[in-house]
C-alpha cells in the first residue's frame, strides 16, 4: 500500500478540530500534504476520512452524499414517546435550513433532505436517536429546530457513525495510528498498511473499463469514444470510475458515447 496515496479512517475524538486531526495525521505520518473529507464540529466524534498524499485530489469524490449521526437531543421539557416520535415525523423529508452562525458557509437558506430520524430511547428530557442526512445538514440546528415546536430542545452530544459507504466500523484511533507508524519506522508496515485503504475503494462511482490503447489520449485530456471501452457497470452519462488494466486511472465524465478524464490519478 502506497502511504503517499491512500485514505485513513479516522475516530474523531471530540475537543478537536478536524484541521488538527488532519494536521496531526500529516505530521506523525510524514506525508507533504492531507486532507479530510467532511468537516465535523469540534465536539462531535466520529468518522473522518483523512486523504494523505495524492488521494487528497479526489477527497470530492469520497465524501459521499449522505451522513449518518447518532447524537443526543435535550429537550427543555420532559416529553412523551408519542411527542417525540410526532417531531421527528413532522422533521422527516425535504427542509430548509439556514446554517448557524458558527458555520464557516454564507448564512442563507438551503434545501436538506433528512432520510431518516429515530428516536432510539428516551429518558427525562433525553432523546437518543439516529438521524440519515444530506451532506450539509446541521444537526445541532435540527434539534433547535425541533424545539421551537416542544418549548425548546437542543443537541447535547453527536457522533457521525457513517460518511456514505464508509462507517464507524472501518475507524481507527489517534494512539493506533501513532503505534503503526512507530512499527513503520521499525521496519514492520503491516500494523499501518492495514489501516490505509485505496481512495478508488471509497469511491462510489459507476466503473468504465477502458482499452490500454486509449490510456495514453485519456491522460493527455483527450475524448474517447465508445469503441475504446472495454467494459462499463453501468449507463453512461455523469461521472465514473475509470480503469485499464484493472488499474484505477482516475475519474472521468461521460457524455452519450464519449469519456473524458476529469481528475487523474494514475
Amino acid at each position: 500500500m502506497d502511504l503517499k496515496n491512500s485514505v485513513i479512517i479516522v475516530d474523531k475524538p471530540p475537543g478537536h478540530t478536524s484541521h488538527e486531526i488532519t494536521t496531526f495525521v500529516k505530521k506523525i505520518t510524514g506525508v507533504s500534504r492531507a486532507g479530510h473529507a467532511g468537516t465535523l464540529d469540534p465536539q462531535v466524534s466520529g468518522v473522518l476520512p483523512v486523504a494523505l498524499g495524492r488521494a487528497t485530489k479526489l477527497l470530492r469524490y469520497i465524501a459521499g452524499k449522505d451522513k449518518t449521526y447518532t447524537g443526543i437531543i435535550k429537550f427543555r421539557e420532559e416529553q412523551t414517546k408519542e411527542t417525540v416520535l410526532e417531531l421527528f415525523e413532522q422533521f422527516t423529508g425535504e427542509l430548509t435550513q439556514t446554517p448557524p452562525k458558527i458555520s464557516a458557509v454564507r448564512k442563507i437558506p438551503r434545501k436538506r433532505t433528512v432520510h431518516y430520524l429515530r428516536l432510539i430511547e428516551l429518558n427525562g428530557r433525553f432523546g437518543l436517536f439516529e438521524a440519515k442526512v444530506d451532506a450539509g445538514t446541521y444537526i445541532r440546528t435540527l434539534c433547535e429546530d425541533i424545539g421551537k415546536k416542544c418549548g425548546g430542545a437542543r443537541m447535547e452530544e453527536l457522533r457521525r457513525t457513517a460518511v456514505g459507504n464508509i462507517n464507524e466500523e472501518q475507524c481507527v484511533k489517534m494512539h493506533e495510528i501513532i503505534d503503526a507508524v512507530y512499527y513503520y519506522k521499525k521496519g514492520n508496515s503491516g500494523y499501518l498498511e492495514k489501516m490505509l485503504i485505496a481512495p478508488e475503494k471509497l469511491i462510489d462511482l459507476p466503473k468504465v473499463f477502458i482499452k490500454e490503447s486509449a490510456l495514453e489520449n485519456v491522460l493527455n485530456g483527450a475524448q474517447i469514444m465508445e469503441p475504446a471501452i472495454l467494459k462499463n457497470d453501468g449507463k453512461l452519462g455523469g461521472k465514473v470510475a475509470i480503469y485499464c488494466n484493472d488499474r484505477f486511472v482516475g475519474i472521468g465524465i461521460t457524455e452519450e458515447k464519449r469519456i473524458k478524464l476529469e481528475r487523474v490519478q494514475l
